[in-house]
């Protein structure tokens, strides 16, 4: 019996050959026949393969592989020019989720569980259930629901991963070299459009969507790298100015303090080009929270004077008024004399007016005049122009004060812990930069609607996770006593 098993069992070359035929095969089909989707597919089936097997064996590499994906998502989508390739994030956000759950089967305490017990985890499973239920607003289409699933979930699964695998310093500051190696590729990218010219798969996309009518302006051109539009890309370039600007400040190695140093300066210059003015307010908003937060008299005085002389900069003079970015940046500060704020505060009224009676909103998908796919009304012929008021759209006035109370109060939890609970100086140093870009990120939302878009979503969520856990991650290092159970939960944390 043994021996007729083993005379028909398939050696793991001929399997592996085979596999490789087929996919082959089913590469060629999809390229002459023109089925971007398939190709796509079977290109990314390895990756997410790799992705399971590594996040077995140790959870973190598949976060890693996840934010890789997340972050360079919207170029492959765009290259690719393929439908529903966000089921594929689904499906790696879901995959990482179930084998982290099996490795802490297999792997009795090296996941911490106690850690998922915080504000943003909660607030993540309390919002799924209420944008779930969405699904039963009578003004709700299911089609736009189930387009808007990431909405649902993200939060909840995303904030579990992250708060269960970022358990140590050295953790953290891979996630940090990722990011500045992801940032330095966007200013590239950007650069490269400044001096060369779109591609022609951009210069179809401007077209196609109508962005350029806000990209391609009269007087300055708004460049928006590999992301979604330029305010997405310039509001990641203010976060990493902040991240990497006031990490410099705090960080031991002075070859690192130099390198972050260098990732800040390519960031904001990347900001200025973008030509996004909201973007502006991502490092103002950082520069605010850092005063109250460094409770260093010094710094305080610094940072006051830094943003004074911002403000009086771009709101009282005329300094470089030649320059079309600055000139640009300039009307941020002045308001009242920017047309299109004016029409974003009447478009708003109108809004107001509409949902008074809807305070759980239109529906999720339903937000926006890029959901008039779904149909003609007022929430789908009125720009949003704002993350906050596309949520207040789509989940009404309940759902945008549930989501800012989750946020916030996760937040205000990180600063807690910084002021008085963080002892190592370095990690404090860090800390304070991600709650510091955090926030400027929360305030420019309000006026650019990139903070459910790739790859910001994912990055805010990941950080404030980090926040969350910046006191566990302090025990390690500051060397205080802990359980035998709390060294096994941290094992990995400490071997990576």
């Amino acid at each position: 019996m043994q021996m007729g098993i083993k005379g028909h069992s398939i050696s793991p070359f001929v399997a592996t050959l085979s596999v490789l035929i087929i996919g082959l095969a089913v590469i060629t089909y999809s390229l002459l026949s023109g089925a971007w989707y398939i190709f796509a597919s079977i290109c990314f089936f390895p990756f997410l393969l790799i992705m399971a097997i590594q996040a077995l064996k140790n959870p973190f590499v598949g976060v890693c592989l996840l934010f890789t994906f997340n972050y360079f998502f919207i170029p492959w989508y765009r290259y690719t020019q393929g439908s529903g390739l966000s089921v594929w994030y689904d499906v790696a956000t879901v995959t990482l989720l179930v084998t982290l759950l099996i490795y802490s089967y297999h792997q009795q305490g090296k996941i911490a569980w106690k850690y998922a017990k915080n504000i943003l985890t909660f607030g993540g499973c309390i919002w799924a259930i209420y944008t779930a239920a969405e699904i039963l607003n009578p003004t709700a289409l299911t089609e736009a629901w189930v387009y808007s699933r990431g909405t649902i979930y993200n939060t909840l699964v995303v904030s579990l991963i992250s708060v269960l695998t970022m358990t140590s310093y050295k953790r953290l500051r891979v996630i940090m070299l990722l990011l500045s190696i992801f940032t330095l590729t966007a200013v590239a990218k950007a650069i490269y459009q400044k001096y060369a010219g779109f591609d022609e798969t951009e210069t179809t996309m401007l077209i196609e969507t109508e962005m350029y009518k806000t990209h391609l302006l009269s007087d300055v051109t708004r460049y928006f790298s590999f992301f979604t539009d330029a305010g997405n890309f310039g509001s990641n370039m203010g976060f990493a100015t902040i991240l990497f600007g006031i990490s410099a400040i705090f960080m031991k190695k002075r070859s690192i303090r130099i390198y972050y140093a260098i990732i800040a300066m390519c960031a904001i210059y990347a900001l200025f080009i973008s030509g996004t003015r909201g973007a502006l307010f991502v490092p103002i908003g950082g520069i605010i929270l850092l005063t109250f937060l460094s409770k260093n008299i010094k710094l305080m005085g610094a940072t006051v004077f830094f943003g004074l002389f911002f403000y009086v900069f771009f709101a009282h003079t005329y300094i470089g008024e030649s320059n079309t970015s600055i000139r640009r940046m300039r009307t941020a500060f002045r308001p009242t004399e920017d047309a299109s704020y004016i029409v974003r505060k009447e478009n708003q009224k109108k809004l107001a007016e509409y949902l008074k009676y809807k305070p759980f909103g239109e529906g999720l998908g339903l937000g926006g005049v890029e959901a008039r796919k779904y149909g003609s009304r007022l929430t789908t012929l009125i720009p949003h122009d704002s993350f906050y008021v596309k949520t207040w759209m789509e989940t009404g006035i309940v759902g945008l004060v549930l989501f800012l109370i989750i946020y916030v109060s996760a937040l205000l939890r990180g600063c807690y812990l910084i002021m008085f609970r963080i002892k190592n100086n370095e990690l404090r140093g860090i800390l304070t930069a991600i709650a510091c870009g955090i926030f400027g990120m929360m305030i420019s939302a309000y006026g650019n609607a990139f903070f459910g878009q790739f790859p910001t979503g994912f990055i805010i969520i990941l950080f404030l996770s980090v926040l969350i856990n910046g006191e566990h991650i302090d025990q390690l290092l500051t060397e205080k006593p802990v359980s035998y159970t709390h060294l096994r939960a941290h094992e990995t944390g400490r071997n990576l």
